[in-house]
């Protein structure tokens, strides 16, 4: 019988801003890691995929509670625990995967939040913060300040609207239209009702199909980078696999199914 690892998204921040090339090969360059956290043991294990993923494993468990019998489910008789009270059993599995190039970080257990958090704040004197991301581009517009970073992809079928901002693309090399186009742009500059409009032009463009993707970046009135990504309204992702002899998964089935799904529902 197939179970479900599911991931939910956040965006993670470093002080104010999104986590740095630096920040991130810092913690995930990372091989092996012990950690205590409220009780718990846990083994970390870290690493990079493809200049782009970087993934987190943590198998842990707790010394306490610890009864000095076990139950024989054979027998029915009682035995002596051969475990130690300075011993864990490591039957508990979190996982967690940051996409450098979407700006999300996907995590199996919300309740793990905090350790993460705790985890992270030993590779930086800056605060750490892991954020909802906002859903609806009305409300992105209505928390923003300054606007940071916009970029977006497109394909041919835009340049058949007579009169359209995409119309000055169309033949910008001497050799047509192109079959797939993106656009990044970098700004500090103030929301204005007028690059709200645009925005939310753009916005109706991806929501039509006319483009593939639309990812903006902007500063809330505390200074902090807040994303929004239109393709990523998906809240959770799910993927499905068998357990082992021991009721776990196998970590490196995980990183490798969550990889290729991001891959599949991104796009990026």
């Amino acid at each position: 019988m197939s179970d479900y690892v599911s991931f939910s998204s956040f965006q993670l921040l470093v002080g104010s801003n999104l986590p740095t090339k630096d920040f991130l090969e810092s913690v995930f360059e990372s091989n092996l890691i012990n950690m205590e956290y409220e009780g718990a043991w846990h083994r970390i294990e870290c690493e990079i995929i493809e200049d782009r993923f970087y993934w987190f494993y943590s198998n842990f468990g707790k010394v306490m509670p610890h009864r000095n019998i076990i139950i024989d489910t054979s027998t029915q008789q009682e035995l002596q625990n051969p475990r130690t009270e300075e011993q864990i059993e490591p039957n508990d599995q979190f996982f967690a995967v940051y996409d450098s190039e979407a700006s999300i970080f996907y995590i199996s257990n919300l309740k793990k939040k905090s350790f993460i958090t705790s985890f992270l704040k030993d590779f930086s004197d800056q605060e750490i913060f892991i954020k909802n991301i906002y859903k609806s581009i009305d409300e992105f517009l209505g928390i923003i300040k300054s606007l940071e970073n916009i970029k977006f992809t497109g394909e041919r079928d835009l340049f058949s609207r007579d009169g359209d901002l995409f119309t000055p693309l169309k033949n910008i090399f001497g050799y047509g239209e192109p079959e797939v186009f993106s656009i990044e742009a970098k700004y500090c500059t103030p929301m204005k009702d007028t690059l709200k409009r645009e925005i939310l032009r753009l916005a109706g463009y991806q929501g039509s199909g006319d483009l593939k993707t639309l990812v903006c970046i902007g500063k809330d009135e505390q200074g902090f980078e807040t994303v929004f990504n239109t393709n990523n309204f998906i809240n959770k992702i799910s993927i499905q696999l068998q357990k082992d002899s021991q009721s776990l998964f196998l970590p490196e089935e995980v990183k490798e199914q969550v990889v290729k799904k991001l891959k599949e529902i991104l796009h990026v």
